[in-house]
């Protein structure tokens, strides 16, 4: 087995056996993380070839590691230093005893034809040979069938070389190889295809346009001093010089691909293909312009991910800050550089929990009080108030509800703006970060949620019906929204029983209460695309709502979270608040794609369940039902995420919201195309993919 002390010395190296003479004298490095699924079809190509495989493991927790060992692969742990660097790592390090290197990726193998002319080529003393590095063209994959138009084929790469005679220039991503010496290119294909689905192409993609601004932006300032190949230089001089400066970042990308390239030559994937790419290109301008509006100097001390935005206190009600205020940043960095003792529990303990919670019938026990608690109770001053007319401390009798996974940077703005309820409880889900020691710190108790496989009942169902609340008020917030002092005076009457509507309709059975919210997005409240209004029953009394199940949803693979389901009242209909409380979901762009991958994926599944819940559709209904009944209808339409983005833009009067509220609609338009595209993934037998595996 593979051990962490064998991670920059002696690699656990595969037996030589006596035919080892025979093989081709070229060691390929295959570099890895997670990659169970691919890395199988990868070293099939590969180990009865090659003189030295090496699998280049990035700290994987599945069976990536075991898996190469059986494949008799030499397998090296070495913690991820990024794409470029990793590899030049393995180069530099590696106990290579071969003229030749071939770098492969998992997701990547070589056909026999490929092997074959690679074969030939080693077979001649490395002297003899012109070149010093070829060219290697590649088929992609995508959802099963190759795309060989869209400007992807032919798609050459160098990635056979002489050993010492190439290296990759100093790139985060997208990195190119810098030969020194002649080149040429192969004549036969390498297959290329991520088996692991749309999820994890969109997680992909969205990593990689994250570090492609952050290049660029770079790029701009300090350009590389590299020599690249004649083609790869155009393409990059393009990239720095005149992509960024086009407007309608993506269509132009879209238009290359489809029409100019012939992605329309592969059918209903290929327009697939094209439009996911150019949400691509959209992603890395908008993700450009973000670092220079956040005042960026200097790119390359940036944190792996884009700090999210907090409200800043007292910024609550017409004023609207969007920046954490200096002095709470320090306090949170101070206290996130200590380490936290948080243990992490591996997924047959999380199971075997989730079984034995869901049988207990004695209420849980609140998480034990962490040590780093009181150092940031004394930092963060849980009683300190916002500015504004909120009530006293503790006075209301209100328990808060906010379920919670790794959210150390949104928790503090959220719960210090709830400093009035008599009640606060967080129910996290095994965090890695310090949310628990936060929320102690502000006065929460923190439950533990174990999700199982089951995947019901979710989270926030879990928390109203076995936490022992104090009070039969219970208000549900996310850890990204946060309360104004009207609303909190406005939860105050309901609570004391002196709160009455303007509007007798809208005043419900009195055990359940709709609040509005507002999404800020990119700098700005959206008031149109469909997000407002957005109202959602929060306040409730505890022992008679639950949040409805959609069809038989068990695990989608959305988490422990409810996505798009409401609560349901047992004793009426809810009625309705006149305050809004504020959302910050999106406090850049990665989280917001981030997050819409997981929810695409519930859509797919919610889709075979055809969104049979407890909230009916129907079109002369409230507006979660009218929502309901347009989302039924539109899965029946044509040239569906074209129409979404219409339907946001003009009719939803998107166009109001300028800039943001455009980048929203194309988003929401992508967001239904990766839908139909999940559901038909999930749908749909890959035949092709079965044969190739054989």
């Amino acid at each position: 087995m593979t051990t962490q002390a064998a991670q920059e010395t002696t690699p656990t190296s595969a037996p030589v056996d006596a035919q080892q003479r025979a093989l081709a004298n070229v060691s390929v490095i295959i570099p890895t993380f997670n990659e169970e699924l691919n890395l199988p079809h990868a070293l099939k190509s590969v180990v009865d070839k090659a003189q030295q495989v090496f699998v280049v493991d990035s700290e994987s927790t599945d069976r990536t590691q075991s898996i190469a060992e059986d494949f008799g692969a030499t397998v090296v742990v070495r913690p991820w230093l990024g794409y470029a660097a990793q590899k030049n790592w393995a180069l530099d390090n590696l106990p290579i005893e071969t003229d030749w290197v071939f770098i492969l990726d998992a997701d990547e193998s070589i056909t026999p034809e490929l092997w074959t002319e690679i074969e030939a080529i080693t077979r001649k003393p490395a002297h003899e040979v012109a070149a010093a590095g070829y060219y290697v063209n590649r088929l992609t994959y995508f959802m099963g069938r190759p795309i060989r138009h869209c400007g992807f084929f032919p798609s050459y790469n160098l990635r056979f070389f002489k050993l010492g005679a190439a290296r990759y220039e100093d790139r985060s991503v997208h990195e190119h190889m810098v030969v020194q010496g002649a080149t040429a290119r192969l004549k036969h294909l390498m297959l290329h295809e991520d088996r692991r689905g749309l999820e994890h192409f969109i997680a992909k993609h969205n990593r990689y346009s994250t570090l492609e601004a952050r290049e660029l932006v770079k790029g701009q300032r300090t350009p590389s001093k590299q020599k690249l190949e004649r083609g790869i230089a155009f393409r990059r001089w393009l990239k720095y010089h005149v992509l960024p400066k086009l407007p309608i970042s993506g269509v132009w990308r879209f238009f290359y691909m489809y029409f100019f390239r012939l992605g329309f030559l592969d059918g209903i994937t290929g327009l697939r293909f094209c439009v996911t790419l150019s949400i691509y290109d959209m992603l890395i301008s908008l993700k450009m312009a973000e670092l220079r509006r956040a005042g960026i100097k200097d790119v390359e001390k940036l944190a792996p991910a884009v700090r999210a935005l907090a409200v800043e206190d007292g910024a609550l009600g017409t004023q609207v800050k969007t920046a954490a205020p200096a002095r709470q940043e320090a306090l949170i960095d101070t206290a996130l550089a200590k380490p936290s003792n948080i243990a992490t529990i591996d997924a047959d303990e999380k199971a075997k929990l989730a079984e034995e919670q869901a049988a207990a019938t004695v209420p849980p026990l609140p998480e034990p009080r962490h040590a780093l608690a009181d150092e940031l109770e004394v930092a963060l001053e849980p009683r300190r108030e916002p500015e504004g007319d909120w009530p006293a401390y503790r006075s209301v009798k209100v328990s808060v509800l906010i379920p919670v996974k790794n959210e150390q940077r949104n928790l503090i703005g959220c719960l210090r703006h709830l400093r009035w309820a008599d009640e606060l409880v967080v129910v996290d889900s095994q965090s890695t970060d310090k949310t628990i020691p936060i929320a102690q710190a502000m006065g929460a108790d923190v439950y533990q949620f174990y999700y199982s496989k089951a995947g019901w009942p979710k989270k926030k169902n879990w928390g109203l019906e076995h936490v022992p609340w104090r009070n039969e008020w219970v208000l549900i917030l996310d850890a990204d929204e946060y309360m104004t002092p009207e609303l909190a005076r406005e939860v105050e009457r309901v609570v004391n029983g002196a709160w009455k509507a303007n509007d007798p309709s809208k005043a419900g059975c009195g055990d359940g209460y709709w609040i509005n919210r507002r999404f800020m997005f990119m700098g700005r409240w959206i008031k149109g695309c469909g997000y407002y209004p957005s109202w959602n029953v929060r306040l409730l009394k505890h022992k008679v709502g639950r949040y409805e199940r959609i069809g038989t949803l068990g695990d989608t693979g959305s988490g422990d979270n409810e996505v798009h389901e409401h609560i349901t009242l047992s004793t009426g209909d809810a009625g309705y608040l006149k305050e809004e409380f504020l959302h910050y979901a999106y406090p850049n762009l990665s989280a917001w794609v981030e997050k819409h991958d997981r929810y695409t994926t519930w859509e797919a599944h919610a889709m075979n369940a055809k969104d049979e819940g407890d909230v009916t559709a129907s079109l002369f209904g409230g507006p979660i039902q009218r929502r309901r009944w347009l989302k039924r209808f539109s899965r029946k339409l044509p040239f569906r995420p074209t129409l979404r983005f219409m339907y946001g833009y003009v009719f939803q009067r998107g166009f109001m919201d300028g800039y943001p509220g455009f980048v929203m609609c194309r988003l929401l338009a992508w967001y239904e195309l990766m839908s139909i595209a999940k559901h038909r993934e999930m749908q749909t037998p890959n035949a092709q993919c079965e044969q190739r595996n054989r």
